[in-house]
């Protein structure tokens, strides 16, 4: 309840468990009310060396325990101090995503024309035009797209909903694909077992898709997301565009993820003055 109450997604809420149940299980005997901060760095210590947690993980994990400290007190069934006060941060260093050049995305789009992959197209289209997660994608249906304004809702992290575009590409060639279906089954992308197409499979489609087209970065439907922000931002958009369009609730979380553009940006010139 706490959790629903936070506005956490239900992918979060299972990793909060899933952290609290392992801490519980580590302190094995041990009451709550005795622990204290040697028993969470011990913890996270098991965690980074026995189960090769990386930083990010380790992040999420102080951030499980101090919630459900904060709340065990808060609501006096603790009568102690916060143990993660004094828990140092984790450290959580970022890595720059691989994204698909304009090129790289050009020849996917190429290849799923002359295979005559329908379902592909009207798929890598929308992910790439909308800039939308494929949580957000898995959850659409045939009535959630308006194709006259070319505009569809989605509910994205914390539930938060957003109004989301796509293009004429995209729109041609969804119709295209729904025009091949002889089904009046409500989800926009089916399997081939005509249920939903579910995220797993779409990373699997992803994966086996990159692999024919000898592309070895590692590219997942995220990417798709990446890559356009990426390409408009290169073409000149501004950071403010560009975050209406991902959807992020704060423009530093844009800032900071497409830093690697402006790098991109300025290559020839740095080029063109080390050689001159």
């Amino acid at each position: 309840m706490i959790c629903k109450n936070k506005g956490l997604t239900e992918r979060s809420i299972d990793a909060f468990r899933i952290d609290l149940l392992l801490y519980l299980r580590f302190l094995g005997d041990k009451e709550l009310k005795d622990t204290n901060h040697i028993d969470v760095e011990d913890f996270l210590y098991y965690c980074q060396t026995e189960r090769k947690n990386q930083d990010c993980t380790l992040d999420r994990k102080c951030t499980s325990l101090n919630s459900f400290y904060k709340t065990l007190i808060k609501k006096d069934y603790l009568d102690v101090k916060n143990p993660m006060d004094k828990i140092d941060p984790i450290k959580v260093r970022k890595k720059v995503r691989d994204y698909l050049t304009e090129e790289e995305y050009n020849n996917v789009i190429t290849y799923l024309e002359k295979t005559n992959d329908l379902r592909g197209q009207a798929l890598i289209h929308l992910m790439y035009s909308s800039a939308c997660r494929i949580s957000e994608i898995i959850q659409l249906n045939r009535d959630t797209l308006d194709f006259e304004k070319r505009r569809f809702k989605v509910k994205g992290k914390g539930d938060k909903e957003r109004i989301c575009m796509f293009s004429e590409q995209a729109k041609e060639k969804i119709l295209q694909y729904l025009g091949s279906r002889n089904d009046n089954l409500e989800p926009l992308f089916l399997s081939r077992e005509h249920k939903r197409w579910s995220k797993r499979s779409i990373q699997r489609y992803v994966r086996s898709l990159m692999k024919k087209l000898g592309i070895t970065k590692h590219i997942t439907p995220h990417s798709f997301r990446h890559s356009v922000l990426t390409h408009m931002r290169l073409h000149g958009e501004s950071i403010e565009n560009l975050q209406l369009l991902a959807g992020h609730s704060s423009i530093q979380t844009t800032q900071q993820t497409y830093t690697h553009v402006g790098l991109d940006d300025v290559s020839d010139k740095f080029d063109k003055f080390f050689n001159r």
